[in-house]
């Protein structure tokens, strides 16, 4: 076995199967409370909430479901899926006491909950804290002493019309009946659902890489980023007044040979003298969709990176700021610099927004 790719959302294992020597790649696919959605009516509980309480903690009338969409993660040249789980962290699942909360897959969100007992495919109970007891670290103030102490964890196999479904579709939606055959109060609260999908898929090819310039202009207070060898000597030759060049921010890639790679978007604005780039898809089109070109001008692919939950073991993150005080964003992959960012600006002069991708140390 030969781990590929190490992440708390995605994680892409080699596996050399059988005597033919078939390979399989497998991904994990998380969701949590990052993922819930009111509109869509998900319920994942939010760090520092009280576990009992409304509205994470749900009753009997109060069922919900969520959509695991593997659609960007299947492997190139996948040609089927071997296996798949689906594991689910919850709390206090009182099975002792008669509470039944029944967990289904389908392959689209239904439209009404009589269509999920006719259509869904039950995949089992979750257990309670006393058959499958599990650590969650927890703190909310309010809490009552000692409930932190019940979360459970269930792992269900799932059947071959499931795993179809998820084939055919690229997702699968799961629902749970909050005490089924009941109404007496018992309840359950949900942390997280991991999906674990095991293809039939080649290796992913090792892409080839290059390296990430990095330019800082005390006339704009803003950086610049670029692959492009002919940006570069332009800048140190026509614009070495208002361009220092930093050397090597990182190495990314040049195209999407291996699958797990995704575009980084570039914009420029005229309106603040800088640039701005995302790995976000939907953030691309946003930006796209609500401004003009003369506040942003959106300039196309800058390079290729691994999005978060997709990056193989021996990429490191580059971190992203924004700055509301000169309305720029920064990247660095420095987790000294970014660490002495956040020790000595306060909010209002950089703001840190996370990790933006995963790339290749210089």
């Amino acid at each position: 076995m030969k781990t590929i790719q190490v992440s708390a959302l995605m994680t892409c294992v080699l596996l050399l199967a059988g005597a033919a020597g078939a390979q399989t790649v497998t991904i994990n696919n998380l969701m949590n409370y990052q993922d819930n959605n009111w509109i869509d009516d998900m319920w994942f509980v939010e760090p520092g909430a009280i576990l009992d309480h409304f509205p994470f903690c749900r009753g009997s009338n109060q069922d919900w479901g969520w959509l695991h969409d593997v659609t960007n993660s299947i492997p190139h040249g996948a040609t089927g899926i071997q296996s798949a789980t689906v594991t689910i962290v919850s709390w206090k699942i009182d099975v002792e006491s008669g509470e039944d909360d029944v967990v289904y897959a389908l392959p689209e969100k239904p439209g009404a909950t009589t269509s999920i007992i006719r259509s869904g495919i039950e995949l089992g109970l979750l257990k309670g804290y006393n058959e499958a007891p599990t650590t969650v670290s927890w703190s909310s103030d309010g809490q009552v002493f000692g409930y932190e102490d019940l979360w459970s964890v269930t792992t269900f196999q799932l059947p071959a019309d499931a795993i179809e479904d998820l084939w055919n579709n690229g997702h699968l939606y799961f629902h749970v009946d909050i005490d089924q055959t009941s109404y007496d109060g018992m309840r359950a609260t949900i942390e997280s659902s991991l999906l674990r999908v095991t293809y039939y898929a080649p290796e992913p090819v090792t892409p080839p890489t290059t390296a990430v310039y990095r330019f800082w202009s005390p006339v704009t207070s803003s950086h610049f980023y670029t692959i492009d060898e002919a940006e570069v000597q332009n800048l140190l030759t026509n614009y070495s007044w208002a361009w220092t060049y930093e050397g090597v921010a990182y190495y990314a890639m040049t195209d999407d040979t291996d699958w797990r790679a995704a575009p980084v978007y570039r914009f420029w604005s005229p309106l603040v003298s800088g640039h701005f780039y995302t790995i976000d898809e939907a953030e691309k089109d946003s930006v796209v969709a609500n401004y003009s070109s003369d506040v942003w001008t959106y300039e196309g692919v800058a390079f290729y990176a691994y999005p978060v939950g997709q990056q193989p073991a021996d990429t490191l993150p580059v971190y992203r700021f924004w700055s509301p005080l000169v309305s720029h964003h920064f990247y660095t992959m420095d987790e000294t610099e970014r660490d002495y960012i956040i020790a000595n600006y306060s909010s209002d002069v950089w703001t840190y927004e996370g990790i933006a991708w995963y790339a290749y140390a210089p």
